[in-house]
């Protein structure tokens, strides 16, 4: 189980610690990993990648404290978003007061030891929230980000992931300001709450977090491969239906076919992984011998 090694995790984050809420998250990736070894699937942790329609890997991640489960494969991991939205067997649940909540009461950072900087860095009306060094480059606009600040002017704070290297602040402070750019360890919904807009990524699990506190919310990504992003599926609803989030956000999250896992909301989060798994399995079935692929060429 990867999610929580520390040997996998200090790979992944460094010196980062995980939130004690995550934790809560453990037994489902357990039980996850087995049900897709009964059903002849891998498993992958944060990993995204293309297989064919008959996928063989079922990758899992957290997004905003939810167990994520998805495909390695985009048609189906946007089938299943598509297929959640218009279940109506499912009893709704009200996924966004949780989440909410988890903004309220500063249990929704990812990682432990968030700070507040209000002496120094006042909140502004509009918050630009970055992902870390390895994604920023190749995931965000420059000119989209220029295009911001020439519109709201001085009344913008960037915030970049606690996974940011001192070149990529540097840089950050001589385009935008110094007195722009947040300590990276600061407590980013703190801002949020503060903020009327907040501009994100389809990679990041902002968006959610900023569309059920009632923030308008807006991309800042490269166009190119976009759909490649871990959260796109979602986020990108969330983006281009923002009158109705609430709704989509309880009534999808609440269907098993999301893949959306939460031992704290769902009522019986066993069944639900359950009636996913045969769900998904049942999707990638109906593309059994429809695309072969070929063997490795020996080299």
């Amino acid at each position: 189980m990867e999610m929580f090694n520390e040997q996998e995790l200090k790979k992944r984050i460094g010196p980062l610690k995980k939130a004690d809420s995550l934790y809560d998250l453990e037994q489902v990736e357990g039980y996850v990993i087995r049900k897709c070894q009964e059903n002849g699937l891998e498993t992958s942790y944060d990993v995204m990648a293309e297989e064919m329609p008959y996928f063989k890997t079922m990758a899992y991640t957290e997004y905003a404290g939810n167990f994520y489960l998805q495909p390695l494969n985009f048609k189906m991991r946007n089938e299943q978003m598509i297929d959640a939205w218009h279940d109506n067997e499912s009893e709704v649940l009200d996924y966004s007061s949780w989440l909410v909540k988890k903004v309220v009461d500063s249990n929704a950072n990812k990682y432990k030891y968030r700070k507040e900087e209000l002496d120094r860095f006042p909140p502004k009306d509009y918050l630009i929230i970055l992902p870390g060094s390895n994604k920023l480059r190749e995931n965000v606009c420059l000119n989209r980000l220029k295009h911001i600040v020439n519109t709201h002017g001085n009344n913008v704070l960037f915030k970049p992931h606690p996974i940011t290297t001192h070149q990529i602040i540097g840089e950050l402070k001589d385009f935008f300001g110094e007195e722009n750019i947040l300590p990276k360890n600061v407590d980013m919904y703190y801002y949020m709450q503060k903020a009327k807009g907040v501009y994100s990524t389809h990679i990041s699990e902002s968006p959610l977090f900023a569309g059920v506190l009632g923030k308008n919310i807006e991309p800042v990504d490269v166009w190119n491969d976009i759909q490649r992003g871990s959260f796109y599926c979602i986020n990108s609803f969330l983006y281009h239906n923002q009158k109705n989030i609430v709704e989509y956000v309880n009534k999808t999250f609440s269907s098993y076919k999301s893949g959306i896992i939460n031992p704290n909301v769902d009522k019986d989060w066993k069944a639900k992984v359950d009636k996913y798994i045969s769900y998904v399995c049942e999707k990638r079935d109906r593309y059994k011998n429809w695309y072969i692929s070929s063997p490795a060429k020996k080299k």
